[in-house]
């Protein structure tokens, strides 16, 4: 039998998605490709914006479409927030949410069986453990994300997730080791390491933190080039974690990605972030002084209730202050049942887009800079596809590099000059295989 999928949002979903396909491919079934029939359909849904709703909707009526006869299987935050609205479309099989993901396959069998609907939606709010699901491997893909804890405490006004995930539950880390390891042990050369609050990792274990979990794996995972971390907050950023990371820097990727979301005081504030931006500014000038050559990317929001053109200015300036090598702009979403929905003072969404557009405008800018620093210089790029004698792949510090090849192949590390500043892909030119 033949089984698709679609997975829509972060890299949390991505890796659950994968757990569950190995499920189905160990048990004799085919994978297609999602435009494709197939006899089973799992979405795996997104609820972080409007738009994340939107295209979740539309994925799901998409696999109905497709095959009349196939069993639909939706979960993710917008089936968890939303399951009523999952329901009301046609054609819909089983809704689970965001737990039980382990039980999909069997409920899968069971519906091909007896035709009954399944609905698993459990409430979140309620105290859970965290839900072991592996990824034995990863089809076509160099860059394995693997997930370390689920949950976040952290509640900011603006964000329907930790209703949709419950609270910080992390994964024990024999269970995190022996997967790594697992694809280590077959060839997969870089780890990014991924939650929906990373750095929240073994807030609930004894005695035992993110950089207790990184300290595991270099010491029991030699053959593992590289090890990324996909995220972390700055309150998180810890002198010990700093100091490891530096004393192992040919372990792990040269590139933080550390949300600041707001660049004003007022906004952060507003948006229960728990820093303020001097705050922030700090923590990456020492992130910044102990890696001088590091990629710091960032998230920024724009069009928050009650931010006016003269904060929008203040932020604009504040992030023009900070060297980063990217930024993911996106404008406020109301999302239901957050504080921030009812929060007066509503930004017009000409305003939003506008902002948005000056913010992206300036990413780009930050990010060809950041390039130049490289030009000439040699980086390690694991190349990730190769079409028509050309190669694809990101360096550590998370550059996207293409460049001419006649032996690169698929999950090799070669060492590219950077020719140009190009974005969102610079060019390179080959220099040898690692």
């Amino acid at each position: 039998m033949r089984v698709s999928y679609q997975t829509l949002g972060c890299k949390v979903n991505e890796y659950e998605s994968v757990a569950i396909i190995n499920q189905f491919m160990d048990n004799g079934f085919k994978l297609v490709n999602f435009q494709d029939e197939a006899d089973v359909y799992i979405i795996n849904t997104c609820t972080v914006t409007n738009t994340s709703d939107s295209k979740s909707r539309k994925a799901i009526r998409q696999a109905v479409k497709r095959n009349k006869n196939a069993v639909v299987a939706v979960m993710g935050c917008y089936a968890q927030l939303n399951p009523l609205q999952v329901k009301e479309i046609e054609g819909v099989d089983i809704i689970l949410g965001t737990n039980n993901r382990h039980l999909l396959y069997d409920l899968v069998v069971d519906v091909l069986k007896n035709k009954n609907p399944k609905f698993l939606v459990e409430d979140m709010s309620k105290p859970k453990e965290y839900e072991e699901i592996k990824v034995k491997r990863y089809t076509n893909q160099t860059r394995g994300f693997i997930k370390i804890q689920d949950g976040c405490d952290n509640f900011c006004s603006y964000c329907a997730i930790p209703y949709a995930r419950g609270r910080v539950r992390s994964r024990l880390p024999e269970d995190v080791v022996k997967e790594i390891k697992h694809l280590a042990d077959n060839g997969m050369k870089e780890i990014v390491l991924t939650g929906i609050n990373t750095g929240a990792y073994g807030k609930d274990l004894d005695k035992f933190l993110l950089v207790d979990l990184l300290k595991e794996l270099v010491k029991n995972i030699p053959n593992l080039p590289r090890i990324r971390i996909s995220s972390i907050e700055m309150t998180e950023v810890t002198d010990e974690l700093l100091k490891f990371i530096s004393e192992h820097k040919d372990k792990f990727c040269d590139h933080f990605h550390v949300p600041l979301q707001a660049g004003t005081n007022k906004i952060l504030k507003k948006m229960n972030r728990k820093y303020t931006r001097e705050e922030y500014f700090e923590k990456i000038q020492k992130i910044r002084k102990i890696f001088p050559d590091a990629n710091i990317t960032t998230d920024v929001m724009v069009g928050f209730p009650s931010e006016t053109n003269e904060d929008f200015e203040s932020a604009y300036q504040f992030i023009d202050s900070i060297d980063y090598g990217d930024m993911h702009v996106f404008p406020y979403s109301k999302r239901p049942n957050t504080r921030a929905y009812n929060f007066p003072e509503q930004v017009d969404n000409l305003s939003k887009k506008f902002r948005t557009n000056e913010l992206i405008n300036l990413s780009k800018e930050k990010a060809t800079k950041y390039r130049e620093k490289f030009i000439g210089k040699t980086l390690d790029v694991i190349v990730e596809k190769v079409q028509n004698g050309i190669a694809y792949g990101h360096s550590g510090n998370y550059i996207n590099v293409m460049f001419k090849t006649n032996t690169a192949k698929q999950n090799e590390m070669v060492k590219v000059e950077l020719v140009d500043a190009n974005y969102p892909i610079a060019n390179g030119k080959e220099i040898m295989h690692v």
